[in-house]
């Protein structure tokens, strides 16, 4: 996969603090990856420097093999973002907003702009005056400019804010169909842990400007996962496991979970039961990822 986004040892100081220090990431073609932290651990200044305002900073940040510190101006726009509250022209229509943006970012077929309103929901009211928004509203519309000439890559800081929750499956919808169909690369942070899960293929867990740990969302991890086993012959199954040694642990008087790479699971299955050892339930154990933002936040 082709790299859209290299941060390389990004540091930012303000004053004597360290907000971020040797942040080192990147994100790929079609990847969605999101950034969770606590509030302070220097999310929206990363996104800020990345998207180029904030430019007072110490290690380099590529969009598509280029350096943004001295990378020249493109007929189109490389990074589409919204940060913090989208801003707008009050007195203009959602549309107008839209049409003057796809201007500026070099937009050439306007027809697009239609096809984004309703992507994101908001041909209901792209027509009205952006002053009668609600935050909500304008979230949606900070999206659909964000997203004006689809550029290579999309910042999105807490892109859900203000949105009724019937709005978000759609949000997320559109996200995941831009990555999918236009091979746009995904930076996206949210407080809401259950939309990054279900959103993302990979976690950065950021805390006291640091990177602290990246992880794979994806069911199947190269190394494997951790499945359960319920059986009524646990010594005959921890034997079994013995003879192959397969890591596992007993959790209960019935129960054993092991360590698999999950392609060889079907066939440690029929062995087990070829060996006459009865399963009466076999299921893979994830751990949500609340549970892996508490535990990595704790430095378990």
């Amino acid at each position: 996969m082709n790299k859209v986004l290299t941060v390389e040892k990004i540091t930012k100081e303000y004053g004597r603090k360290n907000v971020l220090e040797g942040v080192n990431l990147s994100v790929n073609q079609g990847e969605i990856i999101g950034l969770v932290g606590p509030n302070g651990a220097g999310k929206t200044t990363l996104m800020k420097i990345i998207t180029g305002l904030i430019k007072n900073y110490s290690g380099d940040v590529f969009i598509e093999n280029e350096n943004i510190k001295t990378s020249k101006r493109k007929k189109t726009k490389s990074v589409g973002c919204v940060i913090e509250t989208p801003g707008f022209y009050p007195n203009l229509t959602g549309y107008e907003n839209l049409l003057f943006f796809a201007e500026i970012s070099g937009m050439r077929d306007k027809s697009e702009i239609d096809e984004i309103v309703k992507s994101v929901g908001i041909e209901d009211y792209v027509h009205k005056k952006v002053k009668q928004y609600s935050l909500g509203m304008k979230q949606r519309l900070g999206v659909a400019q964000a997203v004006l000439t689809y550029p290579p890559l999309l910042i999105l800081d807490e892109p859900t804010n203000g949105l009724d929750p019937a709005i978000v499956p759609k949000l997320r919808k559109f996200i995941k169909q831009l990555a999918k169909e236009k091979n746009t690369a995904v930076l996206i942070s949210s407080h809401i842990l259950s939309e990054i899960e279900l959103m993302c293929d990979k976690v950065v867990f950021i805390q006291q400007g640091k990177i602290i740990k990246i992880e794979s969302l994806n069911r199947y991890s190269e190394d494997g996962g951790t499945v359960s086993f319920v059986t009524s012959k646990i010594e005959a199954l921890e034997s079994f496991l013995n003879e192959r040694n397969l890591s596992y642990k007993v959790i209960d008087k019935d129960q054993i979970q092991c360590k698999i790479n999950t392609e060889d699971l079907e066939n440690l299955v029929s062995s087990i039961s070829k060996a006459d050892i009865p399963l009466r339930s076999v299921y893979e154990v994830k751990d949500s990822l609340e549970k892996k933002y508490l535990d990595t936040m704790r430095g378990e």
